[in-house]
């Protein structure tokens, strides 16, 4: 999931939604219309059935790939995703390696939306979306095998708590796997902005103090750009077609552009860092 991000003229933050926020029930018809379309002619990537337009504005999926290195994913395996967006990254982990994946999402009808798009690729059986927040995850202690997000957690109201529910409700002796946008430096966003994105060793002391332990970061900025033509010449197929079908005060209009502004971003102001921790086995 990833935020919208405004700027004033100083370079700072503004109070922005999150793009996923703004996922009309018209944006997801278009995108669904608009895979129909591609799937006549270009065969999607694989295991990326949507082309890409599920992970509105998300990683490539080399990176995603990378994020699942330390971890197990495998058959049987089950999975919580957290701040699942649409579940584009969740659907995507059950295609690559057939685990179960719950989708964690704060927004009901995004939950929904999610829910409906699994149902056309026939992931509903192993990608089950939850609607609830990261400082109350909906699930008994130590369920989930493999905890995985990506840049999700700087939407959290209270980081140290998410992190130490994440631990909570994974199983001991598993690992925690997280994508963050961070800050390169204290200046970089208002204090006002309701995103709050961290420092690397904010996140690494949080994790820490929320138990885990082998706590382990690496810097994957250069790895996010998306370089699959097939994927890009879709989101630009998505853009044109909702510029020119979607009211002109539909909200989606200035998220897109915000979120075009943060991306101009990363690699000055932002860094990619993936982030690795597990949970003692006793």
């Amino acid at each position: 999931m990833m935020p919208r991000d405004g700027g004033d003229a100083g370079g700072r933050s503004v109070p922005a939604a999150a793009l996923y926020d703004v996922v009309s029930p018209a944006v997801e018809q278009a995108i669904v219309s608009l895979v129909r379309e591609l799937a006549s002619a270009t065969p999607a990537p694989a295991h990326d059935p949507f082309y890409g337009l599920d992970r509105l504005g998300g990683p490539s999926l080399r990176l995603l790939d990378r994020l699942t290195r330390h971890g197990d994913f495998r058959k049987y395996v089950v999975v919580l995703d957290a701040g699942a967006g649409i579940g584009g990254a969740a659907r995507w982990l059950a295609r690559r390696y057939g685990c179960r994946v719950v989708a964690l999402e704060t927004s009901p009808r995004l939950v929904a939306a999610g829910a409906r798009l699994s149902r056309r690729v026939r992931l509903a059986g192993r990608v089950r979306g939850v609607a609830g927040s990261f400082e109350a995850v909906p699930a008994r202690d130590g369920v989930f095998t493999q905890i995985w997000s990506v840049e999700a957690l700087q939407h959290a109201s209270d980081r140290r708590c998410a992190l130490a529910e994440f631990f909570r409700v994974l199983r001991p002796g598993c690992t925690l796997a997280l994508q963050e946008l961070v800050r390169r430096d204290a200046e970089t966003y208002a204090p006002a902005s309701p995103v709050a994105y961290g420092r690397v060793a904010e996140y690494v002391d949080a994790l820490a103090a929320a138990g885990f332990q082998h706590v382990v970061h690496e810097d994957v900025t250069a790895e996010r750009v998306e370089t699959s033509s097939v994927v890009l010449s879709a989101r630009a197929r998505l853009e044109r077609l909702l510029a020119a079908t979607l009211p002109a005060d539909d909200a989606w209009h200035d998220a897109s552009a915000a979120r075009r502004r943060l991306e101009e971003r990363i690699g000055s102001d932002y860094r990619v860092v993936h982030f690795f921790a597990r949970r003692p086995s006793i």
